[in-house]
């Protein structure tokens, strides 16, 4: 996940708040950097990731911070992400903290206060722009190897499992919303990232299968309207009721596509296709490029921030609070416009 030891200064000394699956995997990606302290509100959860990288189990925050981490991931529950960082970051730690980095703008607005006060960074967890085959595709569109982009349109969705109607994701105060809070900040992050701030143009969002107050199905366009007829536009579709895991996103540029589908595990093997358009059109040249089954995204976003915690100047941090709170400007449109709870 990391260069060599010693390439970007000493080892980084970590802290995970929120032991689950996902502070288990941002503990698997921490590389050559150190693992000193494991917080989580179910006390065996901290042990067993405690014991498996030798850290320390802590029994409150308190306790995890009082040990001077450099970093802190923060991978709880919504509704603590935002509180949580901040006090980490009042503490003197950089945080990284999972998507969707709170809830709602005044969240986020919070931790980029606390932030600044700390002059510490911020990571938000959007893993998805590490992806070989996603980053390739995006990086070449705004490469302008194929002219301008037109538009984007991206799928993503699993078919949950039963009792998803009484977990927390179901429960708004705790998740702040349904698959538009989960996947679609992704699919948002994804949009941000590749054809910036776009408007919200319209959103239609359903509860069609799950028994839950918030939405299991959301389908956005982002453009602008109007006169705009030239304009960038992006097509998004994210469900709880997909069935058979999926990833998809093209990209359609003036001359050539760029279409990924899979992502890894059960949503099948990466794989990135670019159709170059030929001058009198028709069928394009076509070049498949399909990448190994496993997931490099979490140690490849775990490096880009070691590097800006360094002081190694990767650029932009790519998946920054600035984009959360774009996406969440966005969400919160859409329940605003659909009759669902808006933070």
């Amino acid at each position: 996940m990391s260069t060599p030891d010693g390439a970007d200064g000493a080892p980084l000394r970590a802290g995970i708040v929120g032991c689950g699956l996902m502070g288990q995997k941002r503990a698997a990606a921490h590389g050559a950097d150190v693992l000193i302290g494991c917080h989580d509100r179910q006390p065996d959860l901290a042990a067993a990731l405690a014991q498996r990288y030798g850290a320390r189990a802590c029994a409150s925050l308190e306790e995890l911070l009082g040990l001077a981490p450099d970093v802190v991931v923060v991978a709880t529950t919504h509704d603590q992400l935002a509180p949580l960082s901040c006090r980490a970051l009042e503490a003197g730690a950089h945080v990284l903290l999972e998507k969707p980095a709170g809830i709602g703008v005044a969240e986020v607005d919070a931790v980029a206060a606390a932030a600044a006060a700390a002059d510490r960074l911020v990571k938000v967890g959007f893993n998805h722009r590490f992806h070989p085959g996603i980053r390739r595709a995006v990086e070449t569109a705004r490469a302008g190897r194929f002219g301008e982009v037109m538009f984007m349109r991206a799928r993503y969705g699993h078919g949950g499992r039963p009792g998803y109607e009484s977990e927390w994701r179901a429960d708004p105060a705790r998740s702040g919303g349904g698959e538009l809070t989960d996947q679609g900040m992704h699919l948002l992050d994804l949009t941000h990232w590749l054809l910036g701030e776009l408007p919200l143009h319209s959103a239609l969002l359903r509860t069609n299968f799950w028994d839950m107050p918030v939405e299991d199905n959301a389908a956005l366009l982002l453009g602008q309207g109007g006169s705009h007829h030239r304009a960038p536009w992006a097509m998004l579709h994210v469900s709880w009721s997909e069935w058979k895991n999926m990833f998809s996103m093209e990209i359609y540029c003036r001359t050539g596509k760029l279409e990924v589908h899979g992502l890894h595990g059960s949503y099948g093997p990466q794989r990135l296709t670019i159709h170059a358009m030929k001058p009198a059109l028709g069928p394009p040249d076509s070049e498949t490029i399909e990448y190994p089954l496993e997931d490099p995204s979490w140690a490849a976003e775990w490096a880009h921030f070691r590097h800006a915690i360094r002081g190694a100047d990767p650029g932009p941090l790519l998946g920054d609070l600035a984009s959360a709170r774009w996406a969440w400007t966005q969400v919160q449109a859409a329940y605003a416009g659909n009759g669902y709870p808006s933070p």
